[in-house]
């Protein structure tokens, strides 16, 4: 049992590599005994240190299993990316997924709605308190339509995608491109969008080489969490319940 270092050529036949432009990996690591490889990152911007862990899941891809962000120096950095996935070794327990919506469930009626259209955002401007019926997906298209208002080209990933972005927003101009990843919570009034969620966001930010990521949730976030965004705020937006009443104010 042992976590071992690799050449980033090795750690490419593990996963995709997109780690450009705002990171630069520094060190790989891989486990002897499980499916779980991770990467020693820096942030181009901030330069702070982080690390993403990754776990092989069913379909044989590798998804941020764990994730540190804002780390001060390399070596604590490293000794931390190095301790988290000997203690996933140690345990043999992967995580089904990085966090799970199943908790926040609502037991209330969902609103059936085929297609998202402005009478549909006017409806929820008047109503905003019926976001919470809408089912996850639906949610997801809703924030799509209204970022698609904005400008933005956007993409809807599929319902199996890794986490950290449901929607792949852009705008291309003739000389550049600006890629936003955004995150869509449809959460109950009370509960909360975690730190755990935030550092799985940044994860993704990372790998995914965005300009920008954003959380938008139907609820709120955690003191916590808005702590860990206020380190990343070159890089992460936060959107709760207040600005979504905001951003259908329009219609």
């Amino acid at each position: 049992m042992a976590i071992e270092l690799i050449t980033e050529n090795e750690f490419s036949e593990y996963v995709i590599k997109t780690f450009t432009g705002i990171t630069k990996e520094f060190a790989w690591y891989r486990s002897n005994t499980l499916d779980l490889v991770g990467v020693l990152v820096q942030d181009n911007i901030d330069k702070d240190w982080g690390y993403v862990i990754l776990a092989k899941e069913e379909d044989g891809n590798y998804r941020p299993q764990d994730v540190g962000a804002s780390i001060d120096s390399q070596s604590d950095a490293n000794n931390e990316l190095y301790a988290k996935m000997l203690a996933i070794e140690v345990s043999g327990e992967i995580k089904d997924e990085l966090y799970d919506d199943n908790s926040v469930s609502l037991d209330l009626p969902k609103i059936e709605i085929m297609s998202i259209d402005d009478h549909i955002k006017a409806y929820f401007k008047k109503h905003p308190e019926d976001l919470y019926q809408l089912s996850p997906r639906k949610f997801e298209e809703l924030v799509a339509s209204i970022i698609k208002d904005m400008g933005f080209d956007v993409e809807l990933t599929p319902a199996t995608r890794e986490g950290g972005r449901d929607i792949i927003a852009y705008i291309r101009t003739g000389i550049s491109s600006y890629l936003t990843h955004i995150e869509c919570k449809r959460y109950a009034p009370d509960n909360k969008v975690s730190v755990d969620i935030i550092r799985s966001v940044v994860g993704v930010h990372h790998m995914r080489n965005a300009n920008k990521s954003v959380i938008v949730t139907t609820g709120f976030f955690t003191k916590d969490a808005r702590d860990e965004a206020k380190l990343v705020e070159n890089s992460l937006d936060l959107k709760d319940y207040n600005d979504l009443k905001d951003m259908l104010s329009k219609y």
